[in-house]
């Protein structure tokens, strides 16, 4: 366990990584709107109030001024150069799209729960799916909703998996190798992605990381697998004095299991791409929404950028990616809309995420994701029920024994 002081560093750099990636960000970002002019260094700055033709724009001293569509500059598509500031951004955007968005982000609890199903079975470790689904929902609101980031998900559907089973090891190593997974699965579409997008593609840049990561990530792989690596083994001696080693020997067994069953494999990465696509569907909803420039002639591009900004996210930093996504963003979307416009999408697309978490609260407060012999004893315990004991029930001979006592003794009996 790291020192407070590491700890205090590290939390120091996270937050100084987020700042410096925020300050970045809102340069450029403005919350009127911007109209450039046929004319070159004219610009009238204010809020567009009406779109059509001539274009009216109310200035920032309340002078409603009209532009004819004819006499506003294009860049280099074709498309008029008006740049739509922060609260443009919003009032524009389109709410049945965002609905929609909701909607379609919403069922990625489904696929996910079914896959950390799927895996804690080749553990031999039975757990229903309506559980994973709960444990989901708690660590994605976790996840998301909270300032911990992503690792406070895994580790609380570490430790309460943990507690549906003996083989607590396993189950712990299994919720690993659902993050690795997921985050193997997103490299690799990104990879194959930028190898599919044009040259002048600004995913282009990232051609080379991405197949040093698959290339390093495929190497590691074959290694682990080769007859040399499996017989890489803790020696038994070592473990008998330093006994700790021996939940490292039964991680290892337990990744070799997965790797001896394909077909859990393949069903794993395949559930991946399919909660994965719904999340980038919802995404680029919401660019839709706030009328960037996406369509089904750049559907392609937009979900690299996307899948870029989720490898981003999942990487050490700031929790859940706060700052250094919408960094990435706005490199990867200036040909697609205003500064205002990519940062208000990045923050919708926060928005349409928590609200999806948001049941995971409900989960969390009740208390729904733990065993039910836990949550017995729990209620066992609690002053209501100790009370209506106490006025129906007859005395018993061991009295002494509290249900306080009784219910810390079965969570102590669950605890890993």
């Amino acid at each position: 366990m790291a020192s407070p002081g590491k700890r205090r560093i590290y939390n120091a750099v996270r937050i100084g990584i987020c700042l410096a990636a925020l300050w970045f960000v809102i340069r450029g970002v403005s919350l009127t709107d911007t109209v450039h002019l046929a004319r070159p260094g004219e610009t009238i700055v204010g809020r567009v109030i009406d779109d059509g033709d001539p274009i009216q724009i109310r200035t920032d001293a309340g002078e409603i001024v009209s532009i004819p569509r004819a006499e506003i500059a294009r860049e280099i598509d074709g498309s008029q150069r008006i740049q739509f500031g922060l609260l443009s951004a919003g009032l524009r955007s389109d709410v049945r799209l965002l609905i929609l968005a909701v909607l379609l982000h919403f069922p990625v609890v489904f696929p996910l729960a079914l896959r950390f199903q799927r895996l804690l079975r080749v553990q031999g470790i039975s757990l229903g799916f309506a559980e994973c689904v709960k444990l989901s929902l708690a660590g994605n609101f976790l996840n998301f909703a909270t300032p911990l980031g992503s690792n406070a998900g895994d580790v609380f559907k570490a430790y309460f998996a943990s507690l549906h089973t003996d083989r607590k090891t396993e189950a712990v190593t299994t919720v690993l190798l659902d993050r690795l997974i997921g985050l193997g699965t997103l490299v690799l579409m990104v990879g194959l992605i930028a190898a599919l997008t044009p040259p002048t593609s600004r995913i282009g840049v990232m051609r080379p990381y991405m197949v040093a990561a698959i290339a390093v990530g495929a190497v590691a792989v074959l290694a682990y697998l080769s007859p040399l690596g499996r017989r890489l083994r803790i020696p038994s001696t070592l473990i008998a004095r330093v006994p700790a080693l021996c939940h490292v020997d039964r991680m290892n067994a337990a990744v070799r299991s997965l790797m001896g069953n394909p077909g859990a494999l393949i069903t794993a990465v395949l559930l991946s791409l399919v909660l994965q696509g719904l999340a980038l569907s919802s995404y680029f909803t919401v660019a839709m929404a706030v009328s960037l420039k996406a369509g089904l002639a750049n559907v392609l591009e937009f979900f690299a950028y996307f899948y870029s900004g989720a490898v981003v996210q999942s990487l050490p930093g700031p929790p859940q990616g706060l700052g250094t996504v919408e960094l990435a963003y706005r490199y990867f979307f200036v040909d697609f809309g205003s500064p205002s416009q990519i940062v208000f999408m990045a923050f919708a697309i926060r928005a349409v995420v928590l609200v999806c978490a948001l049941p995971g609260l409900v989960v969390t407060l009740t208390g729904s994701y733990r065993p039910a012999a836990l949550r017995n004893a729990v209620d066992e315990a609690s002053p209501k029920h100790r009370g209506a004991d106490a006025h129906h029930a007859k005395p018993m001979p061991n009295e002494g024994r509290s249900l306080s006592h009784i219910s810390v003794s079965a969570v102590n009996a669950q605890s890993p």
